[in-house]
This record gives structure tokens, sequence and C-alpha cells, in this order.
């Protein structure tokens, strides 16, 4: 009978393979490890590729992230931030105002274009061990005005104007990502400072949509309080949601009613 004999399968040389290891980190925070990572963020991938024999891979391997939406990063082999640590290998994910939110999945496969080894990273297929796509938080700084003048007390029936800018930019590290948000639903509320409902959500009397304007890159609008608002300290938040599912929540302003 023909074939291959045990001595030529003992001595044909072994289909080479590469030993790759990955994990995400956040580059906004500092390059820690964490679950969740909100829409607009910049989120890092991380690999070390090794040879069988526990030697680094070569520069010129070609070493990719392929992620679940189908984009493909180029991974690139950098010196460790850390002195004294092996090189290791990088790619960044700026994460899209209108990404899916949920796990994200993802692979690591890396290549010897000279020897044909080839290896690949699969996380552990749990939601805990991958990222997941939470929403962004935009946190305008609201200002309140009365004839185009901040106002610290005003009488009852003054009519406040609100503008809340527009947060064009998310901080990602030393890199900016651009976050259009134009669309949406945002109100502004106004109610005594420290009110709260049964559940301990800001209790408001007053609750006014705010609207979009082109020319500030704002959301702006009017609100009145009573006439019979009693003499106190009051609150305004203002709140709302992006069209894609992220959230707006200002920094209360805080304000007295003298009659």
């Amino acid at each position: 009978m023909s074939g291959v004999t045990h001595a030529q399968a003992m001595a044909a040389p072994a289909t080479s393979v590469l030993l790759v290891n990955g994990d995400t980190v956040s580059a906004n925070e500092g390059c820690i490890v964490m679950g969740q990572y909100p829409r607009g963020t910049l989120l890092v991938f991380r690999a070390e590729v090794r040879t069988t024999s526990g030697q680094l891979a070569p520069p010129t391997d070609l070493v990719e992230v392929h992620l679940s939406t189908g984009k493909t990063l180029r991974m690139m082999d950098i010196p460790h931030p850390f002195p004294g640590k092996p090189m290791y290998w990088v790619a960044t994910y700026a994460i899209p105002i209108n990404a899916k939110l949920g796990t994200l999945t993802y692979t690591i496969t890396a290549t010897d274009p000279k020897t044909g080894a080839h290896g690949v990273f699969y996380p552990f297929p749990t939601p805990n061990s991958l990222p997941t796509m939470v929403p962004y938080t935009y946190t305008p700084t609201v200002a309140v005005s009365v004839a185009g003048r901040p106002v610290a007390a005003v009488a009852p029936g003054t009519r406040l104007a609100i503008q809340a800018p527009v947060d064009w930019t998310v901080p990602a590290g030393k890199k900016m990502i651009e976050v259009p948000v134009v669309r949406g639903h945002v109100v502004v509320e106004l109610g005594v400072a420290g009110a709260t409902t049964s559940r301990g959500a800001f209790k408001a009397d007053v609750t006014v949509p705010l609207h979009f304007d082109g020319r500030t890159k704002s959301w702006v609008g009017t609100l009145r309080v009573s006439p019979h608002a009693a003499a106190a300290a009051y609150e305004i938040e203002v709140t709302g949601r992006d069209a894609y599912g992220n959230d707006i929540a200002a920094t209360p302003v805080y304000f007295a009613v003298q009659p």
C-alpha cells in the first residue's frame, strides 16, 4: 500500500504557527481595561505575537483586527510605553457616535509573509470579556440670561433665555473626534432647587422644548418664571437625547427668585 511512511511524516516540517494574545483598553481613561466604551471615544486594541519558540514576531508581519462590523484595522508594531517592556502591536478605533450599541466582537490575526506562519486570537466569547458599546453623554454648559446678561436673581414672571452649546468635539486622549449633534429632543426644566419626585428624579414645575440654532450651534429657547413663583432658590436642568440615542445632561444652573 502506497502512502507516507511514519518516518517521512516525522521528517516533514510542521505547519508554522504564531501565538497571538490581545486585549482592549480605553485611550480616554489612560489605557486601562474597561468593559464599557462610550460612543465617540477611542478604543485601543493591543496584541503580542510570538513564535512557538517564544520569540517576538518580526515587524514585517501582517497583524490585523477584524471587527464584527466588517471593519478591519491594521495593527502597528510599536515600543511599549513602559521602559524595558517588549514591542507590541496596536490599533485604534474611534467609536462612531452612531455605533450599534451592545457587544463588539473581534478577532486578531497575524501572518508572517516570509514563512507563512499564521495565528488567530479569539477573545473569550462572553459579554463580560468583550468591549460593550454604550451611549455617550454630552454635558453642555448652560447659559441663562436676561436681555443678554447673566443673572443670579430674577423677579417672578421674568423670561429667561436658555443657551446650551452643542458639544462638537469629544475628548479622546490627545485626539478629538467630531460629533455632529444637531438632531434630537432636548428640553429645559425649571423647579425649586433640590425638589425631587417620589422616584428621586428632579421635580420640574415647567418644561419647555429647546430648538437647535445653527448660527450659534446651540440648543436654545425661552423659559418663563411663573408670575406666582415663591421667593426661593430655583434650579434649571437641560436634558435630552440626540438622534442616535446618546444622552444630553447638563450641569444644573441655580438662581434665586426675589419678588
